[in-house]
Order: C-alpha cells, then structure tokens, then sequence
C-alpha cells in the first residue's frame, strides 16, 4: 500500500525525502500569452500534468511528489510543462524544487 498523501507523514522514499514543485506565475504575462479564454484555466492545465506524473496539489502553486518522485523526476515535470505549453515558460517568474524531509500540520498548534 502507497504512503498516504497530505500532512503528518514522513517522507517513505529512499533517503527518507519527498520532492515538491513550487512555482509563481507572472499573472500580467500569462494574461498576455495563455490562448484560451480565461488564464486563471492555466493553473488546472499545470495541475493536469502534474498530477499525470504523480505530483499532488498541496495549496496554491505547491505539489508535492509522490513516494516514487525523484529530483530528476520534478526536472523532467517542469521540462514537460515547458514542452507543452508555449505560454509556461514566459509566465514562470519563479519555479523551485523542494526536497522535504518531514511534512507536519501545524493546525493543531493554533487551535
């Protein structure tokens, strides 16, 4: 059975890590450049691939990689997104991999 997703888990892959994607996308840019009506629609095609390739969504432009994922394999994500979409590189302000090696809701804390 696969590690469950989402909070309060350690990371099962070797190494005991899990990768993340994060991005931040140029909104004035990607308004210019995204050929369907809506660029706000741009966020569920990124989701699309991504969660093809064993990412899921977190929060915001975060995703966090299956038990499976590798560094290469968050490289070859974001070269896929490039690949696919002509408006992704223009519009990318800012994309990072994260190596994580604990995930904890930090919810109960505040309540």
């Amino acid at each position: 059975m696969n590690a469950p997703f989402g909070h309060n888990r350690k990371a099962s892959n070797a190494g005991g890590r899990m990768y993340a994607i994060v991005f931040d996308l140029d909104t004035a840019t990607l308004e210019q450049t995204y050929p369907n009506q809506s660029w706000r629609n741009a966020y569920q095609d990124i989701r699309r691939v991504l969660e093809d390739r064993g990412f899921e969504w977190q929060q915001g432009s975060t995703y966090f990689g299956n038990e499976n994922i590798t560094a290469v394999d968050c490289v070859l994500a974001a070269q896929e997104l490039k690949r696919t979409y002509q408006w992704f590189q223009p519009s990318v302000r800012d994309i990072r991999m994260l190596r994580i090696e604990e995930n904890n809701d930090l919810g109960p804390a505040l309540g």
